[in-house]
């Protein structure tokens, strides 16, 4: 008898939450700087640059790829660089390959866009990153699978005007022909090298298109589309064998839409092959999704006019249900949502409301959310409160804690990977009252973690790894 590794693996899920159904909470336990400085050049604090945002995937069972973007202080969104992390023995363990995945550049001359006027250059900026694969030695349905040790990573660009001499950026909508041309999502795909110390690039760095739409204006299959951008939140698988996998990314005029990947076996990569139907319209604006998945059902979490919306699918490229809207959090700030190894569904993101700082993006919380008949939020917590952890950032310059990540399971814990920043620029930022930012608040900015640990391991995605490593 053949047994199915997704029904295994949520047969386990079903009784891990019915024994901890009574049991204690995971313990959350703020462990301070997951990445403090980039090593490579130019991205150095030296060269005023700092780490901002991570994902992470297992790529082996003793290695982990963490992918985290860089940021400057030369204006809104000074999101650089892609950089990559490969990691020993754990997602917090020794660094033992760090490279670049896509390098900004000051100087950039995209295709299609006239010169910058003078005194001006175009910036191409890289943020959003996330990654999917099946790691190298891993068992799926009682074989290693042809895409084990295949890794995809996406990125979101775009390019932003420049002035040269007081090196301040604009916003990048100041510029429609520079935005219209440049905003997309680019991938690449790589695999675990033989000396499983660094990454082989197998696809070059390119502008994501759906197959079938490699050329033209038209990058997919939706006609009324000018421009996507990434998810924060990593795919998620939807088959048992893991040769196919899903991700919500958003688009032009407020609409979210899941994309299908798919490993091809003639190429030995994977490609985009389907779109779902947008959820959004002009009254319900949605962005920055969240798909995940639950014992029973599909469930997207998005920004929508200051409140986190909700849909809910049993396909989610067929059919979504309309978006609802949960009382709790009030959200002007970036969230994510993840099914949690426990089963729980748990968002991400500050509320303004319950901050004793009235402020958006400090603290960040967690929420554990029901999804019966309703999807309300309950069990509010604190992930980290720059106030209390005594960070020397002035109130009057607001730090920023956000862009919250969940790494995948590793024995009884999860990382919870989050950004320090602030509002602050190294120039007064424009008639918001926010001052030049001094150099202990840079010092303090940084990517941070905590753990959720439970007292109990919940079951492992992978249980068995051999050979092929």
């Amino acid at each position: 008898m053949t047994f199915s590794p997704r029904l295994c693996f949520l047969t386990a899920l079903i009784i891990f939450q019915s024994a901890q159904a009574e049991a204690e909470p995971p313990v959350i336990e703020v462990k301070g700087m997951l990445i403090k400085e980039c090593s490579l050049p130019g991205e150095t604090r030296k060269d005023d640059v700092v780490p901002r945002h991570a994902n992470a995937i297992q790529i082996a069972s003793d290695r982990w790829c963490i992918l985290y973007s860089t940021h400057g202080y030369r204006g809104v969104d000074d999101e650089r660089s892609i950089v990559y992390q490969i990691r020993e023995a754990s997602p917090d363990g020794k660094v033992l390959k760090e490279g670049f995945l896509a390098q900004t550049t000051n100087d950039w001359k995209p295709e299609g866009v006239p010169p910058a006027a003078e005194g001006k250059s175009y910036v191409k900026q890289h943020g959003h990153m996330t990654a999917f694969g099946v790691p190298a030695g891993a068992v799926v349905a009682d074989k290693l699978p042809e895409h084990g040790n295949l890794f995809v990573a996406t990125w979101r660009v775009v390019g932003v005007p420049l002035i040269v001499a007081e090196k301040k950026l604009e916003r990048a909508a100041s510029d429609p022909v520079l935005f219209a041309k440049t905003k997309a999502v680019e991938w690449c795909q790589f695999r675990l090298n033989r000396e499983r110390n660094d990454i082989d690039i197998v696809q070059p760095v390119q502008r994501l298109r759906q197959k079938g739409f490699e050329e033209g204006e038209r990058f997919c299959e939706a006609k009324d589309i000018a421009f996507m951008n990434a998810s924060f939140c990593p795919a998620v698988p939807f088959n048992d064998a893991r040769s196919e996998w899903v991700i919500a990314n958003h688009f032009d005029q407020n609409k979210i839409g899941v994309l299908k990947f798919r490993f091809n076996p003639k190429t030995k990569l994977y490609e985009w092959v389907e779109l779902g139907p947008m959820v959004g319209d002009a009254k319900t604006r949605c962005w920055e999704a969240s798909l995940l998945h639950t014992t029973n059902e599909w469930i997207l979490a998005c920004r929508s006019n200051g409140k986190v919306a909700w849909a809910r699918s049993k396909d989610p490229l067929k059919t979504w249900s309309e978006p609802t809207f949960s009382a709790e959090p009030l959200v002007s700030a970036p969230l994510t949502c993840f099914t949690c190894a426990d089963g729980v569904v748990r968002l991400f993101t500050g509320d303004k409301a319950a901050s004793p700082q009235k402020y958006d993006r400090d603290p960040l919380y967690c929420w554990e959310m029901t999804t019966g008949v309703e999807i309300t939020a309950t069990n509010r917590r604190v992930i980290f409160d720059s106030v209390v952890a005594k960070l020397p950032i002035r109130a009057e310059v607001r730090s920023k804690v956000d862009f919250c990540e969940l790494f995948p399971l590793q024995g009884k814990s999860q990382l919870i990977v989050f950004g320090v920043s602030t509002r602050g620029y190294n120039f007064p930022y424009g008639s918001t009252g926010i001052p030049v930012i001094n150099q202990a608040e840079k010092d303090a900015a940084g990517i941070y973690y905590a753990t959720m640990t439970w007292k109990t391991a919940p079951p492992a995605v992978y249980n068995l790894f051999k050979g092929g490593e």
